[in-house]
C-alpha cells in the first residue's frame, strides 16, 4: 500500500513492515520533547552519568537508561535537559511519550504508543498496522540505521518499554519511572537513581524563581526552606510559586507554616491543588496492602535511616518477609537504599508515611510499633554494652535480658562501631520515649550507652541524653538509677572541663545513694568527687575521697570497684610525690583486675605503674609496663586509654633517647584525641612541639 504525507511518498510492506521512501522524499524529523523548565538546576553528576552511558555504549541495540526516583524529583526535566544538550547527536529527531503509570485510565499500551511514533516518523495513519507485532516490525524498519532519541516518561513496567526500543545502536532511549524496572537490565539498561537537590542547588532554584534579592535578604530562612522541602524540586517549585504570588511575604512566613510537620504537605499547594501530596498519594496507592502497612509503620521510626532488623521489629514480621517489603518500597521509590541493608525515607516521604499512619492506624497500633522499635534499639544497646564493658555492675534488668540474646558483635570495637552508626537513631528514639513518658526505658538507654560515651565521647549527645535520664530516674522514683545518671552526666562535664557542674552532679549522686543506703552508689559518688578534686589540683582531698570509696567497695564486696579505687589512690599518691607508695596500690589494682578478668582495668593500672616507675628513674621497667598496657588497649576499643598509654610510652622512649619513637606515639595519641574531640589533644600538640624544639639541631658551630 502507498500513501503521501507532507510530500513524502511511502510504500509499506503489509506483512513484514518494510518501508520504501520514494526518491526525493523529505525525511520527517519529529521534535517532541517537552521544554525544559526555567527552574531546572544543576544535576551535573546525573548529566555526567548519562554522558558516560552514551560514550561507553557498544551494544547492538540502542543505549538505554532508566532514571528512577520518587515523584517530584525532577526525572522528566533531567531526561529532557540531557537529550536537549545532545540534540546534535540525534539528527533524526526526538520522540516523547507519557506512558501514564498513574493515569486514571491505566498505563498506556505499547500499540497506542507505537502507532503515534510511526505517524510521527512519517508513516500515514491509514498505513499503520493494527496488530502490535506488525507495528513493532514496522517501527524497527523505520528506525534502522537512524540516530534519534526516545523519552519514555512515567513508565509502569519493562513490558511497556521493550517494544519502543529502536533497531539502531546509534539511538538512545531514556525511561523515567518511579519503579526501578530492573527487568530492563537484560536489555542493557543502566539505572540512575535521582537524589534530592543539595542545599546549594536548592538555593539556586529558589533564586531563579523568587529572585536573588529575596533569598539573600533571608539566607538562613532560605536554607531552612530548602531543608523543609527536603531538596525535592517539585516541593521547592511549589514553595517558590507561593512566594512569587505573595511578594510581600518574607520567606520566614512560609518557613513557619512548613515547620509544622502535620501541615507541611497540605501547605505545599498551588491554588487548591495539593501537588506534592497528590504525588505521594499516587505512589502509595500503587502498593499492595501489606507493603502499604509496612510503609505506614516505618514512617513512625524516630530516626532517619534504619536496617532490616529494626524494620522487622517495627512491622513484627520475620526478616525475609521484611526484606521483600523493603525491596518493594525501594523499587517504587518510596524508600531509598543508602547502603548494604540500610534504608532511608526522603524527608517529605516520611511525613507522608506518618500522615497515612495517623489516618489508617489506631493509636494502639502506632504505639505498639514505636514500642517495638524502642525495645529493638534498647536490647541491642544493652548487648553492645555487655561487650564493651563486660564486668561493670548494672542496675537495669534489661542487661540480664540482653545476656540471653545472641550477640552480633565480634568484639568491643565492633560493638562501639555499631553504636556509633546507630547513635542518631538511638537519641531520636530516646526523645520519642521522653515524649511518650516511657521513663524507665530512657535511663536504661543511658546506662547501656556508658561504655560508648566513655570511649567515643560525642559530648553533645552525652549531655543531652543524660539530662533526660536524670529526669527520667526521678519520674521513676528510683534513687539508685538517679545516682548513676548523675555520675554519668557529671563525667561528661569532667571531660569538658566543667568542673563545678561535675561536682554538683557527683554531690547529687551521693545524696541520692544515701537515701536508699546504696553502698555501691555511694562509693562511686565518692570516687568521682575525688576525680573532680584531682582535676582541679586538690590531690589531698582527692586521696581522702578515693580512700572512702575503697572502704565502701571492700565492705560491699564490689570487686571491680576495689580495682578502680585502688588505681585512683595510686594516682593521687603519685600526684602528691609519693611514687613508691603509689606503686604498692597500683600493683594491687593490677592484680585484682587480672583476678576478675578485666583486661582494660589491668592495662590502665599498668599505665599508671609505668608512670610511677618512670618518676623513680626505672626507665626499662617503665617501658616494659607501658608497652604491655598499649598492646592490650590497642585492640580493646578503649581508645582514650590507649592514647594515655601512648603518651606515657612516648615519655619513656624520650628517656631512652628515641625521639623518633616518642613523636610517633604522640602523633597516634593526638589522632585519637582529635577524632573524639578530646581536650587532651591540646596537651599532646604542646608536647610534640616541645620535643621538636628539644631535638632541633643547633645552628651554632661546635666548640673548639
Amino acid at each position: 500500500m502507498t500513501g503521501d504525507v507532507s510530500g513524502t511518498s511511502v510504500q509499506v510492506g503489509a506483512v513484514h513492515g518494510d518501508i520504501f521512501l520514494h526518491q526525493g522524499a523529505k525525511p520527517v524529523v519529529p521534535r517532541q520533547l517537552l521544554p525544559v523548565s526555567a527552574s531546572f538546576t544543576d544535576r551535573e553528576q546525573e548529566l555526567a552519568a548519562l554522558n558516560r552511558l552514551l560514550d561507553d555504549h557498544q551494544g547492538q541495540g540502542p543505549a538505554l537508561a532508566v532514571i528512577t526516583g520518587s515523584g517530584g524529583m525532577g526525572k522528566t526535566a533531567l531526561a529532557s535537559r540531557w537529550i536537549t544538550n545532545h540534540v546534535d547527536r540525534f539528527p533524526d529527531g526526538q520522540l516523547y511519550v507519557n506512558l501514564g503509570a498513574f493515569s486514571a485510565d491505566g498505563p498506556t499500551t505499547p500499540d497506542d504508543v507505537l502507532g503515534g511514533f510511526l505517524r510521527a516518523l512519517g508513516v500515514p495513519a491509514e498505513q499503520v498496522p493494527a496488530e502490535l507485532a506488525e507495528q513493532a516490525a514496522m517501527y524497527r524498519s523505520v528506525t534502522a540505521g537512524k540516530r534519534f532519541a526516545v523519552l519514555a516518561d512515567d513508565a509502569d513496567s519493562a513490558a511497556q518499554v521493550r517494544p519502543l526500543l529502536p533497531a539502531s545502536p546509534d539511538s538512545v532511549v531514556v525511561v523515567t519511572s518511579r519503579w526501578r524496572l530492573g527487568a530492563l537490565a537484560m536489555d542493557g539498561a543502566r539505572v540512575l537513581v535521582v537524589a534530592p537537590l543539595d542545599e546549594a542547588a536548592g538555593l539556586r532554584l529558589l533564586e531563579r524563581t523568587v529572585g536573588t534579592q529575596r533569598v539573600t535578604t533571608e539566607p538562613e530562612r532560605a536554607r531552612e526552606l530548602v531543608a523543609l522541602c527536603g531538596g525535592m524540586p517539585i516541593a521547592l517549585c511549589v514553595a517558590a510559586a507561593r512566594l512569587s504570588t505573595r511578594p510581600q511575604w518574607p520567606i520566614s512566613r512560609l518557613v513557619g507554616v512548613l515547620s509544622d510537620e502535620k501541615r507541611r504537605l497540605s501547605a505545599l499547594r498551588i491554588a487548591d491543588e495539593a501537588i506534592v501530596q497528590a504525588s505521594f498519594d499516587l505512589s502509595f496507592g500503587g502498593l499492595d496492602a501489606e507493603t502499604a502497612r509496612v510503609y505506614r509503620l516505618l514512617g513512625l521510626h524516630p530516626g532517619r535511616e534504619f536496617g532490616v532488623g529494626l524494620a522487622s521489629a517495627a512491622i513484627d514480621r520475620p526478616a525475609i518477609a521484611t526484606e521483600d517489603a523493603l525491596d518493594s518500597l525501594v523499587v517504587s521509590s518510596l524508600l531509598t537504599d543508602v547502603g548494604p541493608d540500610r534504608f532511608q525515607f526522603h524527608d517529605l516521604t516520611r511525613v507522608h508515611a506518618r500522615q497515612q499512619a495517623a489516618e489508617q492506624e489506631d493509636g494502639s497500633t502506632r504505639s505498639s510499633a514505636l514500642r517495638r522499635m524502642l525495645n529493638w534499639y534498647l536490647d541491642n544497646v544493652a548487648v553492645a554494652d555487655l561487650v564493651i564493658i563486660p564486668h561493670r555492675h548494672r542496675l537495669s534488668p534489661r542487661h540480664e535480658h540482653a545476656r540471653k540474646l545472641p550477640s552480633q558483635f565480634s568484639g568491643a570495637r565492633d560493638a562501639l562501631d555499631w553504636v556509633e552508626q546507630e547513635l542518631a537513631n538511638v537519641v531520636a528514639t530516646m526523645h520519642a520515649a521522653v515524649d511518650e513518658g516511657w521513663w524507665k526505658e530512657v535511663w536504661q538507654f543511658c546506662e547501656g550507652l556508658w561504655g560508648f560515651f566513655l570511649y567515643r565521647k560525642h559530648f553533645p549527645q552525652w549531655e543531652k541524653t543524660h539530662k533526660w535520664a536524670v529526669d527520667a530516674a526521678r519520674h521513676c522514683e528510683d534513687p539508685a538509677a538517679e545516682a548513676r545518671m548523675h555520675i554519668q552526666l557529671g563525667y561528661a562535664y569532667l571531660n569538658t572541663a566543667k568542673f563545678e557542674d561535675a561536682r554538683t552532679q557527683f554531690t547529687a549522686a551521693l545524696k541520692a545513694s544515701r537515701t536508699v543506703e546504696d553502698i555501691d552508689g555511694e562509693a562511686t559518688a565518692w570516687e568521682h568527687l575525688g576525680v573532680a578534686a584531682q582535676s582541679t589540683g586538690d590531690h589531698r582531698h582527692a586521696l581522702e575521697c578515693f580512700t572512702r570509696a575503697l572502704r565502701l567497695a571492700e565492705r560491699s564486696g564490689q570487686h571491680r570497684g576495689v580495682v578502680l579505687h585502688l588505681r585512683r589512690i595510686g594516682e593521687a599518691s603519685a600526684a602528691l610525690g609519693r611514687p613508691q607508695e603509689a606503686i604498692g596500690h597500683l600493683e594491687r589494682s593490677a592484680a585484682e583486675a587480672l583476678a576478675i578478668g578485666d583486661d582494660v582495668l589491668h592495662a590502665r593500672a599498668l599505665t599508671r605503674l609505668g608512670n610511677a616507675h618512670l618518676t623513680l628513674g626505672h626507665v626499662g621497667e617503665a617501658s616494659r609496663l607501658l608497652e604491655a598496657a598499649a598492646a592490650t588497649l590497642r585492640d580493646s576499643g578503649a581508645d582514650p586509654y590507649y592514647a594515655e598509654a601512648l603518651e606515657s610510652l612516648a615519655e619513656s622512649k624520650l628517656r631512652e633517647g628515641d625521639a623518633h619513637a616518642a613523636r610517633t606515639h604522640l602523633r597516634r595519641a593526638l589522632e585519637i584525641y582529635r577524632r573524639s574531640r578530646d581536650l587532651k589533644a591540646r596537651r599532646v600538640e604542646t608536647r610534640i612541639a616541645a620535643i621538636a624544639d628539644e631535638t632541633e639541631p643547633s645552628s651554632e658551630p661546635p666548640p673548639g
